[in-house]
């Protein structure tokens, strides 16, 4: 199939090279959204979101194209059988695989897209990132975790996607040699929701620390949301809120899954990018991470432009053009390789 701003998500489902991940690299397996976008080319998708770039989008899904025609198997499911037969929520928890182009740096990224928990929006974040960590040598995985459902609403997602961030790595690690990695070596980005549940993976009591796994070397986040606290009181954020952490829920909740309330001296380094003119994340969010890293003594860099909005993933045609490129500049300087 020629990929093109014409394209359909429905031309995308039946393409041979693309069907058999069954969209993985859309959305969420849960997604409705899908179903009433079947219709849609990308560049009406692009202007419903218009921060979802359309370049970026088809050049994350030009590399899926390429990884299937080369036979790579790409879709994992994170738990067995076994276990989804007795959590069926966990079907939900799947990773895309896409292998590293050229020179091989040992070193992968875990990417976690945002969706405001109800989705995994992969197609215009997780995708493009990987198909350019792919340039840089990074094998990456695009990570479907599981989303709200019914049951959230009454006992709480949280912390079901942190568990699946653990059960993935599980997995990479375990078949490191198969994909040519070094174990140890990993970067986790996210993105909006994707990006809070990255920042929580470095803290102590929800984190890698607390699965017995090793720490990123790198958060690489994009316009993460960083805690409930700041989102304006209203009926939405109330049912966000409950979706995340139940029904009747407390200030203690919030406080328990506020990343800056926990960030300790053995926090991973942050690189951050993120825009102003963000109507999503509160601007506080960067101001009460920002201090908390300084207060840990963590290394960070923050990258704030004026402009590019929510959700712009890679974000090539914005003022934040490169900033993936930017972030590893940064670490490699600081650590060296």
């Amino acid at each position: 199939m020629r990929l093109n701003e014409n394209t359909t998500i429905r031309d995308l489902y039946q393409d041979q090279d693309l069907r058999a991940m069954r969209g993985n690299y859309i959305s969420s397996v849960n997604d409705q959204w899908i179903q009433s976008a079947m219709s849609c080319s990308l560049r009406q998708v692009h202007e419903q979101h218009p921060t979802w770039g359309l370049d970026d989008m088809l050049y994350g899904l030009r590399r899926l194209e390429r990884a299937s025609r080369a036979g790579h198997p790409l879709v994992f499911s994170l738990y067995s059988e076994e276990e989804i037969a007795a959590s069926p929520d966990k079907a939900q928890a799947q990773m895309l695989y896409l292998p590293p182009l050229e020179e091989q740096t040992g070193r992968y990224a875990l990417l976690l897209a945002g969706g405001g928990f109800g989705a995994v929006c992969t197609l215009p974040e997780s995708l493009p990132m990987a198909t350019r960590l792919n340039e840089l040598g990074y094998s990456c995985f695009c990570l479907n975790y599981r989303t709200a459902s019914e049951e959230s609403f009454v006992h709480g997602l949280l912390p079901k996607p942190l568990e699946d961030i653990a059960a993935a790595l599980r997995l990479i690690r375990e078949n490191a040699g198969r994909f040519g990695l070094d174990r140890d070596r990993y970067l986790l980005g996210g993105f909006s929701a994707g990006g809070f549940l990255a920042a929580l993976w470095g803290t102590a009591h929800l984190g890698a620390r607390a699965y017995g796994l090793p720490q990123p070397e790198l958060l690489l986040l994009d316009y993460p949301l960083a805690s409930t606290r700041n989102l304006p009181s209203g009926p939405l954020v109330d049912y966000i809120k409950t979706g995340m952490y139940g029904e009747g829920y407390t200030e203690a909740a919030e406080d328990r899954y506020a990343v800056d309330r926990h960030i300790d001296s053995a926090y991973p380094p942050v690189y951050l990018a993120a825009a102003r003119d963000d109507d999503t994340v509160p601007p506080e969010d960067q101001d009460d991470l920002r201090a908390a890293l300084k207060k840990a003594g963590i290394a960070h860099r923050f990258e704030i432009a004026e402009h590019g909005g929510h959700g712009f993933g890679l974000g090539s045609d914005t003022e934040l053009a490169g900033w993936v490129d930017r972030a590893l500049a940064w670490m490699e300087e600081r650590y060296g390789t």
